[in-house]
């Protein structure tokens, strides 16, 4: 039961975070489109005002009207630029919500000016409004919630502010509000829910084609993209980077003897082990049957063999079933300011070869500045 408990956790956890992610990539796409949005709201507001100064008779109503809704455009122009600062779709969300709902009050309160509203008329801005609601992108929760207050607001508002409503137009209305309504919310949230599950597809194929599908560990295709990445970064900043190749020693003989459940046992047990002594910013590849790449950015050759210290000496005290034990042998190098990715890879692999020769279980590092080699044994 504790076990169920603790996956179901997880598997919240995990949709939790797959849902934040996927909502970020919304959030660049609005931000994107964002201005153009803008400028269709503020083309719809502009042709509202015509509407307005036909139905409003009297001048200081109708200068109420257009500052109002002059000033509403404005207030689109200028939070243009700040919802594409916004970090969070939940916050972008907030504020779409926050201005769509000041569009229905808007539309309201003009409505109110109107001397002999035409209810099939205003019926069918307010269901404008409504598609504008839906083709905007929000959560889809505000989107209905919004849709309906306003619609409900609207007919309220209708049935007070013009009483010589007929009851049958009046009831067919509210029908074809309550159809638009259901028909959009039906094609947005099936499209919102099409496009999670594309995206959740996607993911899953980028975390197996980056991923080695046995220790979990980058891949190389991987591994290159993620130290191309980091020596430009880290050449901009004036950072250090370290580039770690190892071998597990002896694995043949593990496979040969335990079979090869026990050598795969090996390889997942050390690459978590290596991983659980990293940070989230640095890399762990696996590069073939038996060897992993280490990317460390911003770390020094010192820190780098220090660190790399402790992972010998925890990869020393695992046992594995059977009293199996294994030891690794480490060829690491910092980068130069002309070094290049197959360079590193390289000089790495010759320090990791060096010290297999020197009867394995150490380290072997290369300084690029002094040309200096250097070993530690344990």
């Amino acid at each position: 039961m504790i076990v169920s408990t603790k996956e179901a956790k997880e598997a919240a956890a995990k949709k939790k975070q797959a849902r934040i992610t996927f909502e970020a990539t919304k959030l660049i796409a609005a931000q994107r489109n964002v201005h153009v949005f803008a400028a269709i709201a503020s083309v719809g507001n502009f042709l509202f005002l015509i509407c307005d100064l036909i139905f409003i008779q009297g001048q200081m109503e109708r200068l109420i009207v257009a500052i109002s809704r002059y000033c509403f455009s404005i207030l689109l122009v200028l939070l243009v630029r700040k919802m594409q600062r916004i970090r969070s779709f939940k916050a972008f969300a907030a504020v779409i919500t926050l201005l769509e709902a000041a569009e229905i009050l808007l539309y309201l309160s003009v409505l109110w000016l109107y001397e002999s509203p035409d209810f099939m008329i205003q019926s069918l801005g307010m269901i404008m409004i409504i598609l504008v609601i839906f083709i905007v992108p929000n959560r889809s929760r505000n989107i209905l919630a919004l849709s309906i207050i306003g619609s409900v607001a609207y007919f309220v508002f209708s049935y007070i502010r013009i009483p010589t409503i007929p009851f049958k137009n009046f009831i067919a209305t509210i029908v074809y509000a309550v159809l638009a309504i259901v028909i959009c919310a039906v094609k947005t949230i099936g499209n919102d829910r099409y496009a999670l599950r594309e995206f959740h597809t996607k993911s899953r194929l980028q975390e197996t084609s980056a991923k080695d599908h046995l220790t979990n560990a980058a891949t190389r295709a991987r591994l290159e993209e993620e130290s191309r990445r980091w020596m430009n970064f880290c050449r901009r900043q004036s950072l250090p980077l370290c580039m770690v190749f190892v071998d597990v020693d002896n694995l043949k003989s593990i496979n040969d003897r335990y079979g090869h459940a026990m050598g795969d046992v090996a390889l997942k047990e050390i690459a978590e082990l290596m991983q659980n002594q990293l940070r989230n910013s640095d890399t762990i590849a696996r590069w073939g049957g038996d060897e992993f790449v280490l990317l460390l950015p911003n770390v020094t050759l010192q820190n780098a063999v220090l660190l790399l210290d402790r992972v010998k000496s925890a990869i020393s005290k695992l046992v594995l079933d059977g009293g199996v034990t294994v030891s690794c042998s480490f060829g690491v190098v910092q980068m130069s300011p002309e070094s290049t990715y197959a360079q590193m890879l390289s000089q790495a692999d010759a320090m990791m070869y060096r010290s297999k020769q020197s009867g394995k279980g150490r380290i072997s590092f290369q300084d690029v500045y002094t040309s200096d080699n250097g070993e530690t044994v344990s």
